[in-house]
């Protein structure tokens, strides 16, 4: 299978774009409009008589789609995904002969996010936990809340009335222990036990850790999944090729509502420490929310696992293939029998 996103922007902030190792000004964080193409190119196994494929699409939190364009081999139809209320391209072919293609081109206006973190004067006692059980849930996928994140949860929060209090202090612990480093294998997972000992990875591994801080501390927390885009006003050299996903998460504080944290960029960007709390830029464009999450086209049986792969990994739902491809993805497939049911998923940078 074979990913491409590329995207270009059509409104600037008015400055220009910033290198990888300039400081990051206010106004290289400003909102966007980009037009983007993503696209997904399968050549099935021989004798596949069903290929089954999905392809997010943007969410419209924090962001405006303006327009969006399916095309491909076959009709594409949207799907919504419950429960996260994620949505996608969704395309089947039987009897595929060669390479099947889905292409969403859309343009998408995304704004600067500054929570209004100083509003919450509220305490974890003060959430209802039956409303937000998704989010505060101890064994949801990859995010398991052990003894030992409890342990750090508890330490790392001791004396904080407030929910943003004890947010703020597991940001801190999650920044000081993390280091944004992909060299050791296992990165790229958000494997808890991985990230504790470890303590390096990408975004999946720092969001990961700071979700199940947060949970074990009664907080809800939640995933959140997209592409970035260069800071400043992304120009320089024309479109961009996105080279793989970012991710970041957000916290829920009664009075100022979903929090975002983004970690690892402030990791990459110490000059930003304090902005990345509550503050969340507006070079990227969501997608999705789900993790580890069935796709659910309805009458078609069971779907695989959308899985949070490094390129070191392995794991079998069905079957998973390796990607050779811009964006380094993964898919899930099921050769042969029915057919060849296959979820796009790119590898964070």
């Amino acid at each position: 299978m074979h990913l491409l996103l590329a995207v270009a922007l059509l409104t600037t902030t008015g400055v220009a774009a910033a290198r990888a190792d300039d400081a990051i000004t206010p106004a290289a964080l400003g909102p966007r409009v980009v037009r983007l193409t993503y696209e997904a190119r399968v050549t099935p196994p021989d004798g596949t008589r069903v290929l089954e494929l999905w392809l997010p699409l943007p969410r419209e939190e924090d962001q405006a789609v303006l327009a969006l364009r399916l095309d491909g081999t076959a009709p594409a139809t949207v799907v919504h995904l419950a429960p996260s209320g994620d949505r996608a391209a969704y395309l089947r072919v039987a009897e595929p002969k060669g390479t099947v293609t889905l292409t969403e081109t859309a343009t998408v206006a995304r704004r600067e996010v500054q929570a209004p973190v100083a509003a919450s004067r509220a305490a974890p006692a003060d959430i209802d936990a039956a409303t937000y059980a998704p989010e505060l849930a101890s064994a949801q996928g990859a995010i398991r809340i052990t003894d030992e994140v409890r342990a750090i949860a508890r330490r790392e929060t001791a004396g904080k009335p407030t929910v943003v209090a004890k947010a703020h202090a597991l940001y801190d612990w999650v920044y000081d222990h993390m280091q944004y480093d992909k060299t050791v294998p296992g990165w790229g997972l958000g494997d808890i036990p991985y990230c504790l000992k470890v303590g390096k990875g990408n975004c999946t591994d720092f969001h990961t850790l700071f979700i199940a801080l947060a949970r074990a501390s009664g907080i809800p927390a939640r995933w959140n999944m997209g592409f970035p885009l260069a800071y400043g006003d992304g120009t320089a050299g024309g479109p961009q090729e996105v080279k793989g996903y970012h991710c970041w998460a957000e916290f829920y504080a009664p009075g100022a509502g979903w929090v975002p944290v983004d970690i690892s960029e402030a990791r990459k960007h110490p000059e930003l420490k304090a902005y990345f709390f509550g503050g969340l830029s507006g070079n990227r464009v969501l997608f999705t929310r789900a993790r580890d999450a069935s796709l659910e086209p309805g009458r078609h049986g069971p779907a695989p696992q959308l899985f949070h792969l490094s390129r070191g990994a392995r794991r079998r739902a069905g079957r998973v293939e390796r990607v050779d491809a811009p964006l380094h993805g993964r898919a899930v497939g099921r050769p042969g029998g029915r057919g060849c049911r296959i979820g796009v998923l790119s590898r964070g940078v």
